[in-house]
This record gives C-alpha cells, sequence and structure tokens, in this order.
C-alpha cells in the first residue's frame, strides 16, 4: 500500500540526481541562486556556514546535511559576512565532478537536487520548514551517514550504471530528509505537518488509497478514529486546508497527471478528480493550473509528438 508522501512524489515525477561537489579552503563563500525543485548539500569534511533567508546563519560541521526548498537562494561560505561569489562562476570550473574555490581544500560538500513537475511542485515546496537541516552527530543521521558514504564511494568508482545507482541514492537522501521535515515542530502547516500526526495521517492515507471514494468529513474523521468536529479541526490546522479541501486539490492533481500523459479523455480526468460536470471540472482545473483542461491535454500531446519524432528520427 503506498504511503501519502510516496504517493505524492510519484506523482510529482520527483527525480533526484547527484550535483557537481565542491571543495574549499581558506576564505570563500559562494551563493546559489534560484532554482526549481528541492536541494540539498552535505559536508563531508571540515566546517562551513549556511545563510539562507532573513535567519541567523547556521553552522555546519562534517556529516551535517540540510535540504532546501521553493527555489530559496542560499549562501554556503568560511564566513557568513563574506559576500558570495556566484555558483554558476564556481562550477563552471568544475573537473572531475568536483568544483573548487579558495586556497586548499580542508572543506569538501556533496550536493544533490530533486526535480518536480513545477505545476504540482507546491503542494511538497509549500509545506516544507526554510531550512531542513539533520545534524550529523544525531542518532537520527545513521541512515543519512551510510547514504553519504555509499555516495561517495560511487561517485569514484566509474562502475557500470553509477549515475543510476546515484540517483537512487540521492532520492533516498531527500526522502530521509523529508521524514525529518514531517518531524520538525517547525514544519509549515501542510502535507509534513499532517503526516507528524498519526491520526491525522491515516485519513490521508485513506485519501490517498481510494481518492475517487465519496469521502465525507464523517468518514475520514472514522479513519483517524476521532470525533467529526475534533479530526476537522486538527486537520485544518496541521494540513492548513479542510479535509475536504485537501481532497478537491489531490484529486485535481490526479486529473493533472492524467491530463499531462497524454491520451486522458476530459471527461474520464474529471471523473478522477471526483466531478459529474466537465464544465465544473473545466472550472475548477483553470483556477488551479491557468489553462482549461482541454488546452493542457493538447499541449500534452504535442509535446509526445515532439518526443516521438525526435526518438524516431
Amino acid at each position: 500500500m503506498m504511503d501519502p508522501l510516496s504517493d505524492v512524489l510519484r506523482v510529482l515525477d520527483a527525480r533526484a540526481a547527484l550535483s557537481t561537489g565542491l571543495a574549499a579552503g581558506g576564505a570563500w563563500s559562494v551563493g546559489v541562486g534560484r532554482y526549481a525543485g528541492l536541494k540539498f548539500n552535505a559536508v563531508l569534511q571540515g566546517e562551513a556556514w549556511l545563510r539562507c533567508g532573513e535567519g541567523a546563519p547556521l553552522r555546519l560541521r562534517a556529516g551535517d546535511c540540510f535540504m532546501l526548498a521553493g527555489g530559496r537562494p542560499f549562501v554556503v561560505a568560511s564566513d557568513p559576512d563574506l559576500a558570495p561569489v556566484d555558483a554558476g562562476i564556481v562550477f563552471a570550473g568544475a573537473q572531475g565532478g568536483v568544483a573548487r574555490i579558495g586556497a586548499g581544500d580542508e572543506v569538501r560538500i556533496l550536493g544533490g537536487r530533486m526535480l518536480l513537475d513545477p505545476a504540482l511542485a507546491p503542494l511538497l515546496t509549500e509545506a516544507l520548514p526554510e531550512v531542513v537541516l539533520l545534524d550529523g552527530a544525531g542518532s537520527a543521521a545513521a541512515t543519512v551517514r551510510w547514504l553519504l558514504e555509499r555516495l561517495q564511494a560511487e561517485s569514484g568508482a566509474g562502475a557500470p550504471a553509477s549515475n543510476v545507482v546515484q540517483g537512487h541514492l540521492t532520492g533516498m537522501l531527500f526522502v530521509e530528509l523529508m521524514r525529518a521535515a514531517a518531524l520538525d515542530a517547525a514544519a509549515r502547516p501542510g502535507l509534513f505537518g499532517a503526516l507528524a500526526d498519526a491520526r491525522i495521517a491515516r485519513a490521508l492515507a485513506a485519501m490517498h488509497r481510494a481518492p475517487a471514494l465519496a469521502w465525507t468529513v464523517e468518514s475520514l474523521a472514522a479513519e483517524a478514529h476521532m470525533s467529526r468536529s475534533n479530526f476537522a479541526a486538527r486537520f485544518r490546522q496541521l494540513a492548513g486546508v479542510a479535509p475536504l479541501d485537501y481532497l478537491r486539490r489531490w484529486r485535481l492533481c490526479l486529473a493533472e497527471r492524467a491530463l499531462r500523459a497524454g491520451g486522458v479523455p476530459v471527461a474520464a480526468a474529471a471523473a478522477l478528480a471526483g466531478y459529474g460536470s466537465e464544465s465544473a471540472f473545466g472550472y475548477a482545473f483553470r483556477r488551479a493550473f491557468g489553462r482549461s483542461p482541454r488546452r493542457y491535454a493538447g499541449a500534452a500531446d504535442a509535446q509526445g509528438s515532439v518526443r516521438a519524432s525526435i526518438r524516431e528520427s
């Protein structure tokens, strides 16, 4: 049975890959601008500072790992007050999968990225804290340490299918950081806040397991073993939306994915989203994604034709 987070990552077409590493020494600072999807970085050796947003800089030590979402720019540096060099300049000179800055290499940082369907990415990115930080000295980081060791071994091995293995390991790192986000008391209202509560998570799992069922607040409350009023209030507090609003949003996500894949009639997508009327579905879909379902499906079919012609040429 697929759990809600796995289901969301599937629908968002989450694809993880290892990025170019960084070796640094002396006085140095690297600024990363806006990006798509999620980013993680792990300090393999030495220490560094992370500056993101308006919050206080965070000290990073060997083994620490952090994840950022929603394209939030950030700076990694030996001193948080140093003016950063643009990452595009630093990484343009990378050799052997490693970029260098400063004098020496007493600091080594490994990074990765996860790309998401941009239309649906906010379902995940808006629910994450500004920074998810996993302390390398904590007991929860044991799995991350093992994954980082395997990534280092794979990145230098040159073995067959090494890129595939690196992608899977990087994806597992992202999942570990998302699990940490679900346990973070500072998590924003959204998916991770809801998953942190076992009772609310049961109701989420029920919606994801059978999205087409005619769920009511009462039936979802029964899944959570809570009274209707307590369930509705708790769900809204943690998820940031009412239970049936979350269900409607999730059904629209499923419909978007079906239309994006191509070959699905609009009527079928409407049924998938729980709408008996195509016009009502069209109105809700246009509000969510900025285009009518027919235009969305037509664009997906056109992209599929281009891909097919490329494969055939």
